[in-house]
């Protein structure tokens, strides 16, 4: 009987691994934990490449333009700026001749993290699920619900502050989303925070926190259609 007992346990730990498992192969990874971390031989050969290329970006710039470099509020900026002025001088890339792909790239980057910085930055999860009074997995519901802004940076999600209002998401949030026709986040947050033409030049936020949430609502069903901005 023990033994029958213990048979039936070890079947259906099998069958949850089973379950756990395939889970695991259909569920996108959200993390690297797995992965091994970086030798210290490996970060140095990095540091000392990337020291050798700054270098060499540095003696084609300006002293103006090494100035507003040096004073940027992060050392990511520094490097955002080094890279604009490489990719607009050829100084790395192309030593003959500018790389406009590149200098394209880098200014999408860069615009990128304009709009994080925006109207009080970006949310964790958590930060977005405490302020909700919900679970991050309450939260990842409303994500796939298509209920709250958010953007995909990295391995994880982050979520505009901006939608936050002083009990849960800003009045309006919810019908404006509903309203897009484009599905690229990043677009979104684009629309929310530049003026639009069918707001007189106004952004939707501003309106948006004004309560008149039909004209942005409008606005947004219209926007990336024919062209649109």
């Amino acid at each position: 009987m023990v033994a029958a007992t213990a048979a039936g346990t070890q079947r259906r730990r099998n069958r949850a691994d089973h379950i756990t498992k395939g889970a695991e192969a259909v569920t996108p990874k959200r993390t690297r934990h797995a992965e091994p971390a970086p030798s210290d031989d490996l970060v140095q050969a990095f540091l000392t490449r990337s020291t050798r290329a700054l270098g060499r970006i540095a003696e084609h710039m300006s002293r103006e333009r090494l100035l507003e470099a040096v004073g940027e509020a992060t050392d990511t900026d520094v490097l955002f700026r080094s890279l604009r002025d490489a990719a607009a001088i050829g100084a790395e890339i192309m030593p003959d001749q500018p790389d406009p792909l590149t200098d394209a790239l880098l200014r999408g980057a860069e615009r990128k993290r304009e709009l994080l910085k925006t109207e009080g930055g970006a949310l964790s999860g958590q930060q977005l699920a405490e302020h909700l009074a919900i679970t991050t997995q309450g939260l990842g519901k409303k994500r796939d619900k298509n209920q709250v802004f958010w953007l995909e940076v990295g391995d994880g999600y982050v979520y505009p502050a901006f939608q936050v209002g002083t009990n849960g998401l800003l009045p309006g949030v919810r019908e404006v989303l509903a309203a897009f026709q484009v599905d690229d986040p990043w677009m979104r947050v684009h629309f929310m925070l530049t003026g639009d033409s069918r707001l007189g030049g106004a952004r939707p936020i501003d309106i948006l926190r004004e309560g008149a949430a039909d004209r942005v609502v409008e606005a947004a069903a219209a926007y990336g259609e024919h062209g649109a901005a």
